[in-house]
């Protein structure tokens, strides 16, 4: 048996790949904590001391994510935590895709089906939570300020449903914030990886039973 606590942002490709697979279970956390890294460490470790042993191994659904997974304690039988910094190299199926596209395009913007979908693109972002709150101008300058040091946006196209219309959106950030924009093909290898294993260095970081996930070992 596989436990897996996860981001929903993550929902659709591992329901993918996890099929009808019985013995695998995973538990979703709303993709809006991402907006307050302290709020998801408090969510995540609730969901984490709710594991029993006879729930299995345990794996996140997480990376790094703004150090919101630093200090988790695992639970007795240990933790597998993905050695990554945020979703996108899930996306990309490996850490040395990820690599790659960092050194050739630097200062990306990457987006998703996920994230175009629940309206956390930049459009989304400023007018549907900036623009409610301060203002259509001072949404925008707000948006700008935020993205002003990419100077990329790109899609990672999973192929799946309103894949084109989520293509299409991803073209419109990059056209209204005036960046370039790139298109990716997803690959699930390591999103197989979480639901089925290895759960192996360097792809995971192993955490013994009741220590504390640290920065640190993001970084080897």
């Amino acid at each position: 048996m596989n436990t897996i606590i996860a981001c929903e942002s993550i929902k659709p490709e591992l329901e993918h790949v996890k099929g009808n697979t019985k013995d695998v279970k995973i538990k979703y956390l709303s993709q809006n904590y991402h907006r307050n890294p302290g709020k998801l460490k408090k969510a995540l470790q609730a969901a984490i001391d709710k594991i029993k042993p006879g729930d299995g191994k345990l794996i996140l659904g997480f990376g790094l994510c703004s150090n919101a997974v630093v200090d988790i304690k695992a639970p007795t039988q240990g933790l597998y935590v993905p050695c990554v910094h945020d979703c996108i190299t899930l996306y990309l199926g490996s850490r040395d895709k990820y690599k790659q596209l960092f050194m050739k395009y630097p200062g990306t913007y990457y987006l998703t089906k996920s994230w175009i979908g629940n309206k956390k693109d930049p459009l989304g972002t400023m007018r549907n939570e900036y623009t409610k709150r301060v203002g259509r101008k001072m949404a925008e300058e707000t948006m700008q300020r935020e993205i002003k040091n990419y100077k990329y946006i790109s899609f990672i196209n999973t192929a799946g449903k309103d894949e084109k219309k989520c293509l299409q959106r991803a073209k419109e950030n990059a056209l209204y914030f005036n960046k370039e924009f790139i298109e990716y093909k997803a690959n699930d290898d390591y999103f197989r990886k979480i639901v089925f294993g290895p759960h192996k260095e360097p792809d995971f970081i192993y955490i013994k039973p009741n220590e504390k996930i640290t920065q640190k070992e993001f970084f080897k």
